[in-house]
C-alpha cells in the first residue's frame, strides 16, 4: 500500500529528509515517533502529493506520489493536525460540502458525528467548536468517503482522555476493516 524507498526532499540545500526507506502493508497502522520539526508532516504531505519535488520513491497504492491523478483523492482521507473546515458553516454543512466532492457513495454524515460524540452538535458552527470538537470533526471528514488509505496527523491532540479512546478505537476498527492507516 505504502512505499518508501531512499526518499531525500529539502526545503534548501540541506535535506530535510534524507534516505527514508520504509513499507506499509494493507491493513497496517504505520506510526512515527519523533520532535517537532522531525519530518512527520512532511512526509505526510509528500505522500498525498503536496511536495512533488522529492528525490527516491514514494509510493501509495501503486502509484508514484509526484504522478497521483484526481482519482488518488477517492483513495485516501487525510486528517491534518489543524482544521481544514469552513468556521462559517455548520459540522454537517461542512460534511456534506466535501462529501458533495467525491465520485463515490459516502458514508452517513449522522452516523460518523455521532461516533465521535458531535450528534447533539452537528448544527452549530464550527467556529463555537472547542479545538477538541475541530479535531473529531477533521478526523470525521478523513472518514467520510471510507478510503483504504488513511493519513492522520496526531488525531488525538487536543482530545481529552475519554474522546481520545474513542478515537483510538475507531482507528483500530478501520485497521480490522483493511485500512491502512499512517500517523505521522
Amino acid at each position: 500500500m505504502i512505499t518508501v524507498d531512499k526518499l531525500t526532499y529539502s526545503y534548501t540545500k540541506k535535506p530535510f529528509i534524507k534516505e527514508m526507506s520504509f513499507t506499509v502493508s494493507k491493513g497496517e497502522i504505520f506510526g512515527f515517533l519523533g520532535p517537532s520539526g522531525a519530518g512527520k508532516s512532511t512526509l505526510q504531505k509528500i505522500l498525498i502529493g503536496m511536495l512533488p519535488t522529492y528525490q527516491g520513491t514514494a509510493m501509495v497504492n501503486g502509484v508514484e506520489c509526484r504522478k497521483h491523478t484526481n482519482s488518488f483523492y477517492e483513495q485516501i482521507g487525510v486528517d491534518f493536525e489543524f482544521s481544514t473546515m469552513y468556521e462559517k458553516l455548520t459540522a454537517k454543512e461542512n460534511l456534506t460540502f466535501f462529501a458533495s466532492l467525491y465520485k463515490k457513495q459516502t458514508l452517513s454524515i449522522n452516523e460518523l458525528l455521532s461516533a465521535v460524540g458531535l450528534q447533539n452538535d452537528a448544527d452549530k458552527r464550527v467556529s463555537e467548536y472547542s479545538k477538541g470538537m475541530k479535531s473529531r470533526l477533521n478526523f470525521v471528514k478523513a472518514l467520510l468517503h471510507d478510503p483504504d488509505v488513511l493519513f492522520l496527523d496526531e488525531p488525538t491532540s487536543g482530545l481529552d482522555p475519554t474522546n481520545s479512546r474513542i478515537m483510538k478505537d475507531i482507528i483500530l476498527a478501520q485497521k480490522e476493516k483493511g485500512k491502512t492507516i499512517l500517523i505521522p
